[in-house]
């Protein structure tokens, strides 16, 4: 139950807007890059209850009022300061009711459009990702950099990043690694690519919408989409397999998979030492990716690769339990207080981890604290059914699908046989021609088929 001061506080810094049948919440903590503290999320949590209920709101909107951040977090610093003086209530409070925030979004009755205009991390990314519309503008800059202060990837990234295409999260959880603008649309992150300039007139054609229907809230955001870059444009980043496509992760998508296939720390960074001891242009991606890991808190990424790979096999209602267990367990721990205070509070970024290395953390040790025995769970929210994949899917293809249908296991394209002309026309037919879709498609294709014996049919490379 929120105090006086607390609701006044909450109300001051998240805005709510009524316009017609659209409500908007508006972070507003730019001096913090609003970050969330306990009082943000209570208030966001008690409008999510009040416009879902409503029978005058039909589509609710979640956007910053500065384009430097539309989240960049949640105030760790507060809730480290919490632990250690000894209110642990409060300190495990904000994250039971962030996570019953973010279960809420992503099991909400209403359409949700989240608006990713600057740094979008941690909490942040908790608020807009499990909606299904997330808007990224030419500003918005995604990570998840848990590990580096000794957490790991919490606001339901045990759900949404084994989700995405092959081992992309689990890089993505394990580094920190940003990305930046469209790379959100093509990671599967962001379902719609509209620039910041036009964020103001989207909002307000969905206020002015009058329906919570899917499919027109999509049409809609469609209207105000860019055209993807050609090779021409300063931003573009570069050609694979003579496919433009404006990805940064485009050169090293398949190296990923590679190196972050194993289920063990010690396999991954030996396969990164493999590639970055190769001649290659994957040899520097892979030494820089290797020494991210190194300055990251061992016992987090070990932590955070058992997280996402049981995190694959969960509903959403479990990933977010799990979740709870392992920050409480994880506030117990040195590292997270150690590599916050290191951060965040010295800036000195020089945290002294416990155990040091990734060979001292005793994995069996590690799986008995945080993942074995019986621990106290309540559901988070009540009235929804678990799934175990998105219901709503308004972003670009991802690559399985893409190769299903040129292996006949898509029941929605046929049998084999598939050219690529036939590919790229059912895949623009499906998704009525959205902006992205052909890159996508044409670069996926361009790295894992290849022509098969007859009539210019392609099939499947084997990874």
């Amino acid at each position: 139950m929120l105090s006086t001061q607390e609701a006044q506080e909450g109300e001051k810094l998240v805005l709510a807007l009524n316009n017609l049948t659209g409500r908007t919440m508006v972070l507003n903590r730019p001096k913090a890059l609003n970050s969330l503290t306990l009082p943000m999320v209570q208030t966001i949590k008690r409008y999510l209850e009040d416009w879902e209920k409503s029978d005058l709101c039909d589509v609710v909107m979640l956007r910053s009022n500065s384009r430097k951040a539309f989240c960049a977090g949640g105030d760790v610093v507060q809730v480290s300061r919490d632990w250690r003086d000894g209110n642990k209530a409060q300190a495990m409070e904000f994250f039971r009711t962030e996570y019953k925030v973010n279960h809420h979004i992503a099991t909400y009755k209403k359409p949700i459009v989240a608006m990713l205009d600057g740094f979008t991390m941690g909490g942040g990314v908790g608020l807009s990702v499990h909606a299904p519309f997330r808007v990224a503008s030419e500003n918005a800059v995604f990570a998840m950099p848990e590990t580096k202060i000794g957490f790991f990837p919490d606001v339901g990234a045990t759900f949404f990043l084994p989700r995405l295409d092959g081992e992309l999260g689990v890089y993505l959880g394990l580094t920190g690694q940003k990305l930046k603008g469209r790379d959100l649309l093509y990671a599967g992150i962001a379902t719609h690519y509209v620039p910041s300039e036009r964020h103001a007139l989207l909002e307000q054609r969905l206020q002015g919408l009058g329906t919570s229907d899917y499919t027109a809230i999509n049409l809609a955001i469609e209207e105000f989409v860019a055209q993807p870059e050609n090779s021409q444009s300063e931003d573009f980043v570069g050609v694979v397999n003579d496919v433009p496509i404006d990805f940064s992760l485009a050169s090293v998508r398949d190296v990923i998979d590679i190196c972050f296939k194993f289920n063990t720390i010690e396999a991954i960074m030996q396969a990164l030492t493999e590639v970055a001891n190769q001649p290659g242009p994957a040899s520097e991606w892979a030494q820089k990716t290797y020494d991210q890991m190194n300055q990251m808190s061992p016992s987090s990424l070990k932590l955070t690769l058992e997280q996402l790979r049981r995190g694959a096999q969960l509903d959403i209602q479990k990933a977010f339990e799990l979740e709870l267990v392992l920050a409480e367990r994880r506030l117990e721990s040195h590292d997270m207080h150690e590599g916050i205070d290191a951060l965040l509070v010295r800036k000195t970024n020089d945290a002294a981890w416990d155990p040091e290395n990734i060979n001292a953390v005793d994995i069996r040790e590690l799986y008995s604290q945080y993942f074995e025995g019986d621990h106290e769970t309540t559901p988070l929210y009540l009235g929804s059914t678990p799934f175990t994949e998105y219901p709503h899917k308004f972003g670009l293809p991802t690559e399985q699908e893409i190769l299903d249908v040129v292996s006949g296991e898509s029941p929605q394209a046929g049998g084999f046989g598939m050219t690529y002309e036939l590919v790229m026309e059912f895949f623009m037919r499906e998704y009525e021609s959205k902006m992205g879709v052909e890159q996508k498609v044409n670069w996926v294709l361009s790295r894992r088929t290849e022509l098969g014996d007859a009539g210019g049919t392609l099939r499947v490379i084997k990874s």
